[in-house]
């Protein structure tokens, strides 16, 4: 007994320092997207009308577009201002920009990377959890779902209610909440709103959540978070569920 007891101490300690080690290495050079979006995006959409290295600069709005290396179908969305990401108490403000609404928005963008059509129903917007994630500027990943990530998420979809509920499965082998809006909300509600309202209901922080957004058949929006769990390996990296390949449109 004191043998397995010991074993399974070493087992969490080991797991923790590797959790520690990974969030230490993910988190260098971590203003590398503030530093694109402040230093060459935003001044060159301001000075020249050239947003480039960014597709787009939305300055009324207050958005970057910018197409991430990893993958051909993968661009990031991302504030003209400091937001460090999802635990920012600027994005819980009344007046707070719906960034992931406008993110949504620029999904024709991606979808103009690509000579086969992409139907909504196979993208998806994400943000990691602030362990989760390898950059402190605010940035939405909007890709693909991943294949089984969809399958999965269309046979629980009559199961998804209006408030926020455990998922009935698990999605990349971690434990999901998720929720459902209509689609002519969606602009007047922010995610981020509505995650931290059921986070602050329980006295968490959501610091240690990934958010994810895609649509259903009835094109009502689907909210999904996950949670830091180290035990399970999960970092609260809503961005496991994209891929950036879409191999759905093949």
């Amino acid at each position: 007994m004191k043998k397995t007891l010991r074993a399974v101490l070493i087992l969490m300690l080991l797991v923790l320092l590797a959790a520690a080690g990974w969030l230490l290495y993910i988190h260098a050079n971590s203003d590398a997207l503030w530093k694109i979006v402040s230093q060459q995006c935003v001044p060159g959409q301001q000075q020249r009308h050239d947003p480039t290295p960014c597709l787009d600069v939305d300055l009324d709005k207050g958005f970057v577009v910018f197409k991430d290396a990893k993958g051909p179908l993968h661009t990031l969305v991302m504030p003209t201002e400091e937001i460090t990401g999802i635990e920012s108490p600027e994005l819980q403000k009344a007046d707070a920009p719906n960034y992931f609404y406008y993110a949504w928005q620029e999904r024709g963008r991606l979808k103009q990377m690509t000579d086969k059509p992409v139907d909504d129903r196979y993208l998806a917007l994400a943000i990691n959890s602030w362990y989760g994630r390898s950059q402190n500027q605010l940035h939405i990943h909007l890709a693909c779902l991943r294949p089984e990530v969809y399958r999965q998420l269309s046979q629980q979809e009559g199961l998804i209610s209006t408030s926020w509920q455990p998922l009935g499965i698990g999605l990349k082998g971690h434990d999901y909440l998720a929720m459902k809006i209509p689609a002519d909300t969606f602009a007047q509600q922010s995610p981020f709103a509505l995650l931290n309202r059921y986070v602050q209901a329980h006295g968490d922080d959501i610091a240690k959540y990934g958010l994810a957004v895609t649509v259903n058949e009835r094109g009502e929006f689907v909210l999904l978070a996950n949670r830091l769990k180290v035990t399970d390996l999960n970092l609260g990296t809503a961005g496991e569920i994209l891929d950036y390949g879409c191999a759905l449109q093949n």
